[in-house]
């Protein structure tokens, strides 16, 4: 008889069909000898018995393919797609592209009454690498171990009962009793710092007690895998070769399989899974435009603050490689499936220009905007483009802008989660659109092919230049964090500000009051249940890395991605975020590498190193405005009566002169009196 089994290879786990070489109908391990099981189709994993698709993620759901990187490709069933209340679930093509799973979700599983007593918490991520962690996520080839947290979802919990006080919206008050939702809290290792790209993992959990101290219990499924016990269920009895393997890898590192509660491994997502898209459309749309696009310019005084010398509408004829312009488009695919350019599209940024660039030329600085916003946000940092001589161009970030909201809207409430698609694949056309624009201004600026810029600059400007051969980025909060992108793309900009950013959005969300609005809808939509809600969110992030930063950020520096410089970026963080979690600031600094904390520090951040005085390269400057410590759990600042402080640098006296500083020179350093605190302020 044939059975499904496992070999374990670096970076992959390749399922092979192996038959007994004695020709019978069982094998054997170290202990009893069990029949032979064939596997049967893919379905709900007995590991989890409470919860379909747990634990996730999980090489369960995986299939062999030679022709991805990892050698295999995600094959998740239907039956684990979450279901909602009309009856709806999510078709799993989509997420069946990648070759791998997300990088930037947590290790999930469900263990009803679980607490955190003795676990890793955001203060304490050290303690995940004791030997005697309760959780543990292990490098499945080298044995090393991830630095992590534990979270128990606590924001079903608390968004709940936000909706039953009246707080948020009371439409989508579906009576749910508070300590049933208690018993639908997802348990999940948060990784500190990104796993490895095309990479196994183990993640082992023991020790894990109840609010009395008591251990919980294992499954039944597990528990036969674990102790060698008889069972009935086949997907379990089919599976043996492969958990023998894993008990053995985790028993060279110290875990004994007698006292695990629960194990299980996943595989990551390649490189080429996340950034081959993009950079193929950088790439070939760089190659066939090297000076830039066509463009038109229209003069636009509204909104200038005195000091400014005028204010440009440039709109550039970017190749345009999704189905449409607009809105709600996929990547035009080709028959290698890889985007191919579907003609062209008009896109349009707003230039603003101080006056002193009319006696010296100023800088060219690429603006990323906030949250579905728009580009005519650059207008707020003309007060930094007039102090520090800087020309700032804001775009929108197409696939997350203003014009997408609907688009969001209907991807999240419209039943099925693979339409979450349309989000990253646009926001390719947007990357794309922030790197032709910087390449046909620069050349523009430094005199050709057309005069057209220039002309302009002269009549309309005042006779303000641009310096074509200086070529910054300037984002904050969605700019920050989408900024990380562009900043790993990138070809011409070399330095950049990523304000208040973070990664991934699968953690970002649930401590994000900005969530607010789509959460209550969209968890009524599945019955408030949790586990379906971090079901969701892990499988869309995994769409989600393709342009977000967790495909990139870990190449901004080191190892960059193909025909791409290295870059240096300074990460500025206001402690106590009510809208993007200072957990997702540092988990992108660790995983840039090489990013320094500046002292004098407001507190210590776990894996990043302080330095005293001027730095060259790249670090973050963290901003204590006076608010409170965070939650440590995923839940969002709601009772801080403070003010947020997301966007408050621009507060700080010396803060533009720190950045125009590391700008020029690439040296980072701390504006401050001290830690920048509320005595730094104007």
């Amino acid at each position: 008889m044939k059975i499904k089994t496992s070999l374990i290879v670096p970076g992959a786990v390749l399922f092979l069909a192996v038959g007994c070489s004695d020709g019978s109908d069982s094998y054997s391990v170290s202990g009893p000898s069990f029949p032979a099981v064939a596997a049967p189709p893919l379905d709900c994993d007995p590991l989890t018995p409470s919860y379909c698709g747990f634990p996730y993620p999980n090489n369960y759901w995986t299939e062999p393919d030679a022709s991805t990187v990892t050698g295999m490709r995600l094959a998740l069933p239907g039956v684990i797609m979450p279901t909602n209340l009309e009856g709806l679930r999510s078709d799993p093509t989509a997420f069946n592209e990648m070759d791998g799973f997300s990088p930037g979700i947590a290790a999930m599983t469900h263990l009803p009454g679980a607490t955190t007593a003795g676990l890793a918490t955001p203060d304490s991520i050290e303690a995940s690498l004791a030997a005697d962690s309760p959780t543990v996520i292990i490098n499945a080839d080298t044995g090393e171990r991830l630095a992590h947290w534990v979270d128990i979802d606590e924001y079903v919990v608390q968004a709940k009962v936000r909706v039953d006080a009246g707080e948020d919206d009371p439409d989508f008050n579906i009576a749910r009793d508070i300590d049933d939702l208690r018993q639908e809290q997802a348990f999940m290792l948060r990784p500190a710092v990104r796993p490895e790209d095309a990479t196994r993992y183990i993640v082992a959990i023991r020790n894990v007690v109840d609010a009395d101290g008591t251990a919980l219990a294992a499954s039944p499924g597990f528990t036969a895998l674990r102790d060698r016990n008889d069972t009935d269920d086949q997907i379990i009895a089919s599976r043996r070769p492969h958990f023998e393997q894993l008990f053995t890898t985790l028993a060279e590192h110290g875990i004994e399989r007698d006292e695990l509660q629960i194990a299980w491994d996943f595989t990551t997502a390649s490189r080429e899974n996340n950034t081959g898209a993009m950079l193929h459309i950088r790439d070939e749309a760089l190659a066939n435009y090297p000076q830039g696009v066509p463009y038109t310019i229209t003069v636009n005084s509204e909104g200038l603050l005195g000091g400014m010398a005028c204010r440009l509408e440039v709109d550039f004829d970017v190749p345009l490689y999704t189905t449409k312009g607009e809105s709600g488009a996929l990547l035009n695919l080709g028959d290698d499936g890889m985007p191919e350019q579907n003609g062209s599209f008009s896109y349009g940024a707003t230039l603003v220009i101080p006056m002193s660039a009319q006696t010296e030329a100023a800088p060219l600085v690429a603006f990323g905007h906030g949250q579905l916003g728009a580009k005519e946000q650059v207008l707020g940092v003309q007060a930094f483009a007039i102090i520090e001589n800087l020309a700032f161009f804001g775009m929108d970030w197409k696939g997350f802008a203003s014009d997408d909201v609907a688009t969001v809207i209907d991807a999240f409430l419209g039943g099925d989660m693979s339409d979450f698609r349309a989000i990253p694949e646009r926001m390719h056309q947007g990357f794309l659109n922030f790197i032709m624009a910087m390449r046909t201004l620069s050349v523009e600026a430094n005199g050709g092919p057309s005069t057209h810029l220039n002309e302009v600059l002269n009549s309309d400007c005042g006779g303000a230049a641009l310096d074509g051969d200086k070529r910054y980025y300037f984002g904050g909060s969605q700019g920050g964090i989408l900024g990380a992108t562009l900043m790993a793309l990138s070809t011409d900009m070399e330095r950049g500000l990523l304000a208040v950013p973070g990664q991934s959005y699968n953690l970002l969300l649930n401590r994000s009051v900005n969530f607010d609005p789509f959460a209550a809808p969209l968890y009524s939509l599945y019955n408030w249940n949790a586990l379906d809600m971090q079901m969701n969110l892990a499988l869309i992030q995994g769409l989600w890395d393709r342009a977000e930063p967790t495909g990139y950020s870990k190449y901004i520096r080191n190892n960059t991605l193909p025909g791409t410089p290295s870059h240096e970026v300074l990460i500025q963080v206001s402690k106590a975020d009510h809208q993007v979690t200072n957990l997702g600031a540092h988990i992108m600094a660790r995983t840039i590498g090489g990013v320094v904390n500046l002292a004098p520090t407001i507190r210590d951040v776990w894996g990043l190193d302080v330095v005293e005085g001027d730095h060259q390269g790249s670090a973050m400057l963290e901003i204590d405005f006076g608010n409170p410590n965070p939650p440590i759990t995923n839940i969002p600042h709601w009772a801080d009566e403070a003010p947020d402080p997301h966007g408050r640098a621009t507060e700080l006296r010396d803060i533009a002169g720190a950045l125009r500083r590391f700008y020029d020179t690439g040296i980072a350093s701390n504006p401050c009196n001290g830690p920048c605190d509320e005595d730094d302020l104007f």
